[in-house]
């Protein structure tokens, strides 16, 4: 995949770019700053590490009988934070690598839900997000009257960690 989002020069929390993808090491970092700039998505999405946010979220996390939503790059915030290694997620395509680089389990979905935490892919995602928690939360009268109000319908499968595998090659 190309580094679409910058991911070779961005020195985020104990990660760096190494040959074919971003690796976990002591916090050696590759820079290079003719490609990450403020403008950057990646950049800017680091920049929340550095802030309160990360505690914020994980005592969220952390808090019995909370859901934690996330749509785009939130995801990739908390696996910046360290935060949902080990926990499926999805994030905007580009973004897939620095899922997996970070332990989270990137699902090529437009929304996951983890039990406590529901990932949305890219921004479009997240009217299927909202959708699906009251759904979920309140039942499919209550989302499907909501569906009709923003004259949007849903696509995509929600993923859960239920169900038959797929075989291979499927």
């Amino acid at each position: 995949m190309d580094d679409e989002l910058g991911l070779a020069s961005l020195p985020f929390q104990g990660h760096h770019r190494q040959a074919g993808g971003v690796g976990r090491d002591r916090g050696t970092v590759v820079a290079d700053e003719n490609v990450a700039t403020d403008e950057n998505v990646l950049a800017s999405l680091h920049r929340t590490v550095d802030t309160a946010l990360p505690a914020l979220l994980k005592e969220a996390l952390d808090r019995p009988g909370l859901t934690v939503a996330t749509v785009c790059g939130g995801s990739m915030v908390l696996a910046m934070a360290d935060l949902i290694e080990g926990r499926p997620a999805t994030t905007l395509h580009a973004g897939l690598d620095l899922l997996r680089a970070t332990g989270a389990i990137p699902i090529r979905a437009r929304v996951v839900d983890d039990g406590d935490l529901v990932t949305g892919a890219g921004v479009t995602s997240g009217l299927d997000l909202g959708l699906y928690l009251l759904e979920r939360e309140l039942g499919p009268r209550v989302a499907l009257a909501v569906e009709r109000l923003f004259a949007h319908e849903r696509r995509g499968t929600v993923w859960r960690n239920a169900g038959t595998e797929p075989t291979a090659g499927v």
